[in-house]
């Protein structure tokens, strides 16, 4: 699968364009104009990256990146990332880097975050990679500037609604992400990043209770239920084994519920805490020998040995009143989660149904 590159390497490379017009003139040369720049990425190794346009007046310049993800589902593919680097001063011994977030770039609100409250939304390594590039520039047409660096996406604040910006406390745009530089498709280590984020926004807000989700729908279920602030819930997708013992790690967590709907929760049952279909499916028969043992009937047992989906054996459940064996299922998720977190927390249980319903809480 492609890989891209990330909105801190969009930022880094617009910065070094940008600083090039500038820094060329400040030289008292000709200006230079670059199609693409070589961007040094934060565990070495460099990537080239085409720049689409270059902006300039007097001693301030403005360079624009297309966000390339790859095959990785970003929100933020094919987003322009545009980076203005702006002349203040000259300095006697060293250049000096001010980076700031522009239009679409959001404000960090709450603490919890790499970034503290009151600041852009521009994560560590992209500051650092950007305040490379515009030195590297400096070194290279060998002057000494003092300049600011703003960075902005003109759909950012569009782009941020389709993101959990708003839930971590990043209001008015996206975040400029990065730890490598290269975005890979599919990410394990970014879905695990937001997870850790969220985790740690909740205990920064103070909360003693947190709820994982293993999806939007039973999210919104359990929202409405449990009336937690918004910062306690936190979506795990198939991460649900990572997100409970990164929760018990946190000693404040002193209650964390587990909530699924009923595909999900078969494989917790199972014992199966990374759900990705890649990693474990929904096994019809062992269902049929867990409705089995908990006496759902042999006409019942047979059909949902049949079944062709977990969904489709939840429905032969509860439409033939086996309010209980649904009860077993969820007691065992519950058990699952307190075997892996080895017991440092509360473990409670949310099976949602199909039908944004609350089937049990145990």
């Amino acid at each position: 699968m492609r890989r891209g590159f990330t909105t801190g390497t969009c930022a880094a490379a617009g910065a070094k364009a940008a600083a090039r017009v500038v820094f060329s003139k400040l030289a008292g040369k000709k200006q230079q104009r670059a199609s693409s720049v070589s961007v040094s990425l934060p565990r070495g190794g460099s990537l080239v990256v085409k720049i689409k346009d270059i902006k300039a007046d007097r001693l301030t310049a403005s360079a624009t990146v297309v966000k390339e993800a790859g095959d990785d589902p970003d929100v933020t593919n094919n987003a322009e990332i545009v980076t203005e680097v702006k002349f203040l001063r000259a300095n006697k011994s060293r250049a000096s880097v001010k980076i700031l977030g522009g239009k679409g770039v959001g404000a960090v609100t709450r603490p919890g975050l790499k970034i503290a409250p009151g600041n852009p939304a521009i994560n560590p390594v992209p500051l650092s990679m950007i305040r490379k590039a515009v030195i590297e520039e400096a070194l290279l047409a060998r002057v000494t500037p003092a300049v600011t660096v703003t960075v902005s996406v003109p759909t950012g604040e569009a782009l941020a609604k389709k993101t959990l910006n708003a839930r971590l406390g990043i209001i008015g745009g996206i975040s400029i992400l990065g730890t490598t530089g290269i975005v890979e498709p599919m990410s394990l280590g970014a879905y695990r990043d937001s997870i850790r984020a969220a985790l740690d926004v909740a205990m920064a807000g103070g909360l003693n209770e947190v709820v994982l989700s293993t999806g939007r729908s039973s999210e919104l279920v359990a929202e409405k239920a449990l009336k937690l602030p918004e910062i306690a819930y936190v979506l795990t997708g198939d991460h649900m084994g990572y997100a409970l013992k990164e929760a018990a790690k946190k000693s404040a967590f002193k209650k964390i519920i587990v909530s699924g709907q009923f595909g999900k929760f078969s494989k917790l049952a199972e014992g199966h805490f990374e759900t990705h279909c890649s990693d474990s499916s929904v096994d019809v028969a062992l269902l049929g020998e867990f409705c089995a043992s908990r006496k759902a009937g042999a006409d019942i047992v047979e059909k949902i040995r049949r079944a062709n989906t977990a969904r489709e054996v939840y429905f032969i459940l509860k439409n033939a009143g086996h309010a209980e064996i649904l009860k077993a299922l969820c007691d065992r998720v519950k058990k699952n989660a307190v075997k892996t977190v080895a017991n440092r927390a509360k473990i409670a249980a949310l099976l949602v149904g199909y039908e944004n319903d609350v089937v049990c809480l145990c």
